[in-house]
C-alpha cells in the first residue's frame, strides 16, 4: 500500500521568496509526525500545498498515492485538516454546521446524523451542540474545527498549529483530543512548540528556511542530542 503522505522535491516561491526548498519526506501509516520549525520555516506552506489550498512551484505531494495536483478531489477526500484558526458561520450551531459540511461532502441521512453525534461526543461538545457558535470561546471553536476534520472519518489528519492562542488548560485538553482522535489515523502536525510535538508525536521532521534538517524518531534525536530541545536548537542554528 502507498504511504499516506509523500512529499517529493517540493518547492514554493512567493514572488522571489523561497518558502519551501526542495523538501522531500514520507509519513508512514498510523504514525504521528510533527513538523517542527520556527515561525517562517515553511510549515504552513507545506501543509497548505498538501491540502490543495495553494499550488507548488515544483515537486509533487501525494495522499495515499494520489497526486493532490492531478486528482485533488480524490486526494482531499482522504484528508481532514485544521489550517490556522477555523472560521464558521457564527449564527449556526455545531449540529447545523456539521450537517451543512457533511452534505457538501456527499453525506446525508442517518449516516450523517450518527456521525455528527459521534464527532461531537469525541470533541466533548455535547452540551453545546445546539448553541450558536457566536457564544463559543476560541478553544471551543478549535474543538469544532477538529470535529469537522473528523466528520468524514478520513485516514489522514493534517493539523497546523491547532493549539495556537489557547490558554494552558485549553492546550492540554486539545492535546488529549488529538491523541484520542488520532488513534488508527496518520497525523501530520505542524508546530513551533517543542512540548506539543514531544507529547503528541513519535517522529519529528525539523525544518528551517524551507529546508529539511532532520527527520527521525524523537527517541533517536534525544539519544543523539541529549534532548529534543537541544536537537532543535543545534539543527536550526540557534545555538552553536
Amino acid at each position: 500500500m502507498p504511504e499516506p503522505i509523500v512529499i517529493e522535491s517540493l518547492s514554493k516561491y512567493y514572488n522571489k521568496f523561497l518558502a519551501v526548498d526542495n523538501l522531500s519526506l514520507s509519513v508512514t501509516e498510523n504514525s504521528n509526525v510533527g513538523l517542527l520549525g520556527p515561525n517562517g520555516a515553511g510549515k504552513s506552506t507545506t501543509l497548505k500545498i498538501l491540502c490543495g489550498l495553494i499550488r507548488a512551484s515544483s515537486g509533487t505531494v501525494y495522499v495515499d498515492g494520489i497526486s493532490v495536483a492531478e486528482k485533488p478531489e480524490q486526494a482531499l477526500s482522504r484528508i481532514g485538516a485544521i489550517i490556522e484558526t477555523p472560521e464558521f458561520y457564527t449564527y449556526l450551531t455545531p449540529e447545523e454546521t456539521l450537517s451543512y459540511l457533511g452534505r457538501l461532502r456527499g453525506m446525508n441521512g442517518d449516516e450523517l446524523r450518527q456521525r455528527i453525534k459521534e464527532v461531537i461526543r469525541l470533541v466533548r461538545l455535547e452540551e453545546w451542540s445546539t448553541v450558536r457558535i457566536e457564544k463559543f470561546s476560541r478553544g471551543m471553536k478549535q474543538r469544532l474545527g477538529l470535529a469537522q476534520a473528523l466528520l468524514h472519518d478520513p485516514p489522514v489528519l493534517i493539523l497546523d498549529e491547532p493549539a495556537l492562542g489557547l490558554d494552558p488548560r485549553g492546550v492540554v485538553e486539545f492535546r488529549e483530543l488529538i491523541e484520542e482522535a488520532g488513534r488508527e489515523k496518520t497525523v501530520f502536525f505542524a508546530s513551533h512548540q517543542l512540548v506539543e510535538v514531544a507529547q503528541i508525536c513519535q517522529e519529528v521532521a525539523i525544518i528551517d528556511r524551507g529546508h529539511l534538517l532532520a527527520y527521525d524518531k524523537i527517541t533517536n534525536l534525544e539519544e543523539k542530542y541529549q534532548s529534543l530541545e537541544s536537537a532543535y536548537l543545534q539543527l536550526t542554528g540557534e545555538i552553536h
